[in-house]
């Protein structure tokens, strides 16, 4: 049986392609209206949302509407249906049509919109005129005995973490003793239950873009030995 695709799954997909952390502070990207829940079989593109947009949305059974330009630019107060906002926004939920948009920062991407215009164009030497975007970084440190380092170390780093200008694995390594006593219903990885541990262990730290926090953090329990996995984050 095959996987069902849902929202989430295409909106992971457009955000590995243009980061949110390039959108411009002022600009509304991402959901406008739907569930990250609702199962997608047809997805319809477009510059602008607009009513023969939605109109050929439902015509067609679309699920799922990626729009350049967002919908909802600036807070509702209100949903008025006399309005033709109004209007469009309670098609779309009436016959359960999510819209997403992508703007500055599908403008900025890698690959994105400005590239793209820039290649038929046959521009040469193409270069950031303004960088305006510094994304967030985040310093993780974890506990890890001392066996297993090299094994959290790579699946940090191939995931994107640990990376500073053209170099890769950067970290800093403090040794030191860990303690711990296992409770009754653990199934300790060293030691045993109700009795107190000391287990030389190495704190590794290094440096993690905001984007990819989550899928680090993950990778990072998946290769440590632990049940219990201690660790720290940063905001820099």
């Amino acid at each position: 049986m095959s996987k069902k695709i849902i929202n989430s799954d295409i909106f992971k997909l457009m955000e590995e392609w243009a980061p949110k952390h390039l959108a411009y502070d002022w600009d509304n990207i991402g959901l406008q209206v739907g569930s990250y829940s609702r199962q997608v079989n047809k997805v319809m593109v477009t510059l602008d949302v607009v009513g023969d947009v939605v109109d050929e949305a439902i015509e067609k059974g679309v699920d799922l509407i990626i729009a350049h330009h967002p919908l909802l630019f600036k807070p509702l107060k209100q949903i008025n249906t006399d309005t033709h906002q109004g209007r469009m926004v309670r098609k779309l939920i009436t016959h359960n049509i999510s819209v997403y948009a992508a703007h500055t920062n599908l403008d900025s991407a890698e690959g994105g919109v400005n590239d793209l215009l820039a290649e038929p164009l046959n521009l040469q030497s193409t270069d950031v005129l303004v960088d305006n975007v510094q994304e967030g970084l985040f310093k993780i440190a974890v506990f890890v005995p001392l066996a297993h380092t090299e094994d959290v170390i790579n699946a940090l780093n191939n995931v994107g973490a640990g990376h500073i200008g053209d170099y890769s694995h950067c970290t800093f390594q403090t040794k030191g003793h860990g303690t711990f006593k296992p409770l009754e219903g653990t199934d300790p990885y060293i030691g045993t239950q109700d009795k107190i541990e000391k287990v030389e262990e190495v704190k590794i730290e290094t440096i993690v873009p905001r984007s990819i926090l989550s899928k680090v953090i993950n990778e990072m329990i998946q290769a440590h030995p632990y049940e219990e996995v201690v660790y720290d984050i940063f905001l820099l």
